[in-house]
């Protein structure tokens, strides 16, 4: 009986697409604007040349996360294509370290931009497209690493300064007295304090007791001596 993976272990190619089609949508938005305003400017068809940069910006966004997903995700890929063929093994994955980030994000730009360069303008701009978006994967995925980096540190520098400081109370001169073997004094704690006199208290009560069967053997000592002379008299 196969095992399957959690779900966390597995990425379906659906699930990539559908990311990639938001992030396409997002790119949509500034490259519907900036089409639309340039297009107010050099042509007189500025609704056209909106939707022709919206989609090219569609394309971009979507092409270069859909490669950059693929690379980050092969494993939990090859996870799924693995449930699909009821493997009996899965690959145990580990998240991408930053250097990982790095390499996949600059190898989406570069096959982006030699593909869609290629596709939008042409055999002559395969190479500076593919130089280009390279620059533009490393240098964002860079610039994230390090804000990354540093909101994770002050996180943890919060949540260190959120934590109670116990503070160690030094001795006072009186307290290195008292621990002073020249001195006759000792300083003592509450629960010293209530032994010893706990103890003193214990012996007044054995004095008191001894004092009570004192004064009643006297007392009958006296009664014996009345009733003596007593006799005496008679």
């Amino acid at each position: 009986m196969t095992t399957r993976p959690a779900s966390e272990q597995v990425t379906r190619p659906r699930d990539v697409a559908r990311e990639a089609a938001m992030v396409g949508a997002g790119t949509a938005i500034p490259g519907l604007i900036i089409g639309a305003y340039s297009g107010t400017l050099r042509t007189s068809t500025p609704v056209l040349f909106s939707l022709v940069s919206g989609g090219q910006c569609f394309a971009i966004g979507s092409t270069f996360w859909t490669i950059r997903s693929t690379i980050l995700s092969r494993v939990q890929l090859q996870n799924w294509w693995n449930t699909t063929r009821d493997s009996p093994r899965f690959l145990q994955i580990e998240p991408p370290s930053p250097r990982e980030r790095i390499q996949a994000s600059t190898l989406a730009g570069a096959l982006t931009g030699f593909s869609l360069g290629f596709l939008f303008r042409g055999s002559k701009n395969v190479i500076p497209g593919t130089i280009m978006f390279s620059l533009f994967g490393w240098g964002g995925q860079k610039a994230y690493n390090f804000l990354d980096e540093r909101n994770s540190e002050a996180v943890r520098k919060e949540s260190l300064e959120s934590e109670p400081v116990v503070k160690e109370e030094r001795p006072t001169i009186m307290d290195r007295m008292a621990k002073s073997k020249w001195i006759p004094l000792k300083s003592l704690t509450d629960e010293e304090y209530e032994q010893i006199m706990g103890e003193r208290l214990l012996r007044v009560e054995a004095d008191i007791a001894l004092i009570e069967d004192k004064i009643q053997e006297l007392r009958k000592q006296q009664k014996e001596m009345d009733a003596q002379q007593e006799k005496d008299k008679k």
